[in-house]
């Protein structure tokens, strides 16, 4: 399995991380290091800053165990279908994607997403991370102001929230106008 920390010689530098394709079994380049998967049961601030930032504590055992090397992982807002392995890919459009992007349609997000992909911003740091997350969130309940009404929804993990603002549940749970800002591109 060691061509899955073989990289090429792309080496993106963004801030203090450095971001680098790496190569896999099949002899593809991805932004992710082979095996790499999502966090289990990830809390919607820790799954924002992911999203924003990467995963930049990301590391992987050698010399059987006795030491690691640092893989650090490009904001998955960056990811798409052909950076990723398949598998990995569809996880996560379909645990966590749509509620992620939705958060960046909050005000000031799409502009900090947008100097992301342009490479312009690079490490946020906390402080900034917890006050573009808490715009993300009142974006997410003004558009489905039925998730408010469950008392549980602060703890709820990234696949959760996924679930919930579904087209199918949002149809069968959401409020009339949670229902008219659905629109056609999200059936």
């Amino acid at each position: 399995n060691g061509a899955g920390g073989a990289t090429n010689n792309d080496v993106e530098s963004t801030g203090q991380f450095q971001y680098q394709d790496y190569r896999h079994d099949n002899g593809k380049f991805y932004y992710v290091p082979q095996g790499y998967d999502l966090p289990q049961k990830t809390q919607m601030l820790p799954a924002f800053r992911l999203w924003i930032n990467g995963d930049n504590m990301n590391e992987r055992m050698i010399n059987n165990g006795i030491s690691t090397v640092k893989q650090p992982v490009r904001p998955f807002l960056l990811w798409t279908a052909d950076q990723i392995p398949t598998s990995l890919w569809k996880k996560f459009r379909t645990g966590w994607w749509k509620v992620l992007s939705t958060m960046t349609e909050a005000e000031g997000l799409n502009e900090l997403k947008m100097a992301i992909l342009r490479g312009e911003r690079s490490r946020i740091d906390e402080q900034e991370i917890a006050t573009f997350f808490d715009e993300g969130m009142k974006c997410l309940l003004a558009k489905y102001e039925f998730i408010s009404q469950n008392k549980n929804f602060q703890q709820w993990k990234v696949t959760t929230w996924s679930k919930q603002i579904n087209y199918a549940v949002v149809i069968k749970n959401g409020s009339d106008a949670d229902k008219m800002r659905l629109g056609e591109e999200t059936r």
